[in-house]
């Protein structure tokens, strides 16, 4: 059965998601033409990373699924896998960021000598779209295997080579995501330094990913009456989101811990502009409620006791979870573009994104089926 969209929906939906991605599009050219340069880069950057990072984490969680043989996911691999429709139209994205390296990234216009072998624009360019392509390459071979079969994730046939294109896969997501992380947030300011910024970044997809497949979820099954995911496997779901949420902040203390003791001011200003000054402490301040405590809380009285029968709190929080990882973007791009925020980039920001979110939920929706995909769980 050819792929349709999770939720059914008026028929005039694809016509209003190419409109609201017009809109975007002109907001973001208006705000080039208006001369709002490294602003209006930063307001793309935020967007190319948030949706890109749910494309490629999709087909990630899914091979994880598929080498620890977990069965009960069967069908949340084949809907995780779904993502990679934005793929295409990703790179493609990518391909325009480099457009706007030298409004955003100051060490193009002015090298630095020291880092030079590593920071100059030929590599940088050339390692960013080959890392991508080749991600997204694999990415759409390995969803296209686990759609071709209708087994389940630790069954015959095609398992071996769904566990071979899955191993590539996650060593391909953990770097590549660990170098858009060090090459296009650390890179914004080349002077600060953190060897653990990759990794929190790729934590940090995997967990607004982990929000995500729970929403995707709710909203297959809304589509599909017939199709319901079992209290206790959505519990099992739930567990991963609250495990990555834990696994994010960790992340986040581990690497503020380091610059607090080291106490060094190169380091340090990173982290004061960012949780220490407004406008962007507040945000940080939303981020870490939203993103963390609220979900923390959530889940420590859902995860025991009896899976509830009701699911729409876990796709509430879910939905926060993502809209507080979608802030702690902003946190750690903006600040290096501009010291404030006026109502214009506020404005801005919300035109581009609501483009962004409607052109990844019109490929979700248009492209499945023509990339060899089929419906989660149905064959």
């Amino acid at each position: 059965m050819a792929a349709q969209p999770p939720a059914g929906g008026p028929s005039r939906a694809p016509a209003i998601l190419a409109l609201l991605v017009l809109i975007g599009a002109l907001a973001f050219g208006g705000g080039l033409f208006a001369g709002g340069g490294a602003r209006v880069w930063a307001v793309f950057l935020v967007n190319l990373l948030f949706w890109s990072g749910l494309a490629a984490s999709g087909p990630a969680i899914a091979g994880m699924f598929e080498l620890t043989e977990a069965k009960w996911a069967a069908r949340l691999r084949r809907i995780a896998t779904t993502t990679v429709a934005f793929m295409p139209v990703s790179f493609g994205l990518f391909l325009v960021l480099m457009a706007g390296l030298s409004s955003l990234y100051p060490w193009v216009m002015t090298p630095l000598p020291a880092k030079a072998a590593w920071l100059n624009v030929p590599f940088f360019v050339l390692r960013t779209l080959v890392g991508v392509a080749v991600l997204y390459w694999v990415s759409i071979r390995f969803a296209r295997a686990v759609h071709a079969s209708p087994a389940g994730a630790a069954e015959e046939p095609g398992r071996a080579r769904r566990a071979r294109l899955a191993v590539v896969m996650l060593f391909l997501y953990v770097i590549v995501g660990s170098l858009l992380g060090y090459d296009l947030i650390m890179s914004l300011e080349p002077h600060w330094f953190s060897g653990l910024l990759g990794g929190y970044f790729v934590v940090g997809m995997l967990y607004s990913s982990f929000a995500f497949l729970v929403i995707l979820v709710g909203a297959w099954s809304a589509g599909r009456p017939g199709w319901v995911l079992p209290p206790q496997e959505m519990q099992d779901l739930a567990k991963l989101v609250f495990t990555t949420s834990i696994v994010w902040m960790y992340f986040f203390w581990s690497q503020y811990l380091v610059i607090w003791y080291g106490n060094v001011p190169v380091e340090t200003r990173y982290v004061l502009a960012r949780f220490f000054a407004d406008p962007w402490r507040r945000l940080a301040i939303l981020a870490f409620l939203v993103g963390w405590l609220l979900p923390f809380c959530y889940f420590l009285g859902r995860l025991t006791g009896r899976p509830p029968q009701s699911h729409r709190v876990l796709t509430a929080v879910a939905g926060l979870a993502m809209l507080a990882m979608f802030v702690e973007r902003i946190v750690l791009v903006f600040p290096a573009v501009t010291a404030r925020l006026s109502w214009r980039l506020a404005l801005l920001t919300v035109l581009v994104t609501v483009g962004f979110g409607a052109l990844f939920v019109l490929t979700f929706r248009l492209c499945p089926s023509r990339m060899g995909l089929v419906a989660g769980g149905e064959s």
